[in-house]
């Protein structure tokens, strides 16, 4: 699959789909194959980007800078290299927040915006979250043990009746050839952390749908809301037996949320 050399990084990414070009932009720790369980739901309708932010997947940083602002115009520059003068946009989390900068940015380079269980404002309690769960990487819990705790965050309590399917899925991450190494989750951290959103709402134009899981445990569906009172032209949908990995607990009616806004 194709690497982009931008910006003094090589941006890995993948095209998949035809029709109206969709740019997936991916959440902290998470790359472009975090939204493989919905990814087949849209690519029926649509041209969908995946690209790896920085410091994650396989697009790897060694000095290079790790901010919000720097993956942001990596998103602008493989859009430029695709010849992609207007597409479609949707971030999870901290992939919402780059969302945000470049509809606040660049309007002109979006068509629509879909912002997935993100925020302008991170509440503490997420805050000591995020920040225990980087800590505890760089302490060297056992990885087990982690993907555990992390899960706890990203899912709904159905996926937790299923020893078998917990079980499962930290095997699969355990395995996973690409998983973003405890000084790369710093440096995602750190950016989200320096990047101050809270102003993005009320400068941003684009039409924009809000997906929010209503078990979400970092960002309850109401203080999304509220945090995006600012915002002019947008709409909020609350997707039940979700949490905070929409695409992850409900695939298809996440994609099929997706596709009825484009339309």
């Amino acid at each position: 699959m194709p690497d982009l050399s931008v910006n003094e990084i090589s941006l890995y990414y993948e095209v998949v789909g035809e029709g109206q070009p969709l740019v997936l932009i991916s959440g902290l720790a998470s790359d472009g194959a975090s939204w493989a369980p919905a990814t087949p739901f849209l690519t029926p309708h649509a041209k969908v980007i995946l690209p790896d932010n920085r410091g994650c997947g396989q697009t790897r940083t060694k000095d290079n800078a790790v901010t919000l602002e720097a993956m942001a115009d990596d998103i602008i520059a493989l859009l430029d290299h695709l010849g992609i003068e207007q597409t479609d946009m949707l971030g999870h989390s901290m992939g919402g927040v780059i969302a945000m900068a470049i509809a606040a940015r660049r309007p002109e380079r979006l068509r629509r915006l879909i912002l997935s269980a993100t925020t302008p404002a991170v509440p503490p309690r997420a805050r000591s979250v995020i920040e225990t769960l980087v800590s505890l990487r760089e302490a060297g819990v056992p990885e087990e043990v982690w993907y555990r705790a992390f899960f706890h965050w990203l899912f709904h309590p159905e996926f937790f009746e299923s020893e078998a399917a917990v079980s499962a899925a930290i095997a699969m991450a355990k395995a996973y050839p690409h998983a973003q190494t405890p000084d790369d989750m710093r440096r995602q951290v750190d950016a989200l952390r320096a990047y101050d959103a809270s102003a993005l709402p009320a400068q941003i134009e684009t039409e924009t749908l809000i997906l929010a899981g209503e078990g979400d445990l970092l960002f309850s569906p109401q203080m999304i809301a509220e945090n995006f009172r600012s915002l002019k032209n947008h709409r909020v949908e609350i997707l039940p037996n979700a949490a905070h990995s929409l695409q992850w607990d409900q695939p298809e009616a996440f994609a099929h949320a997706v596709v009825r806004f484009l339309r």
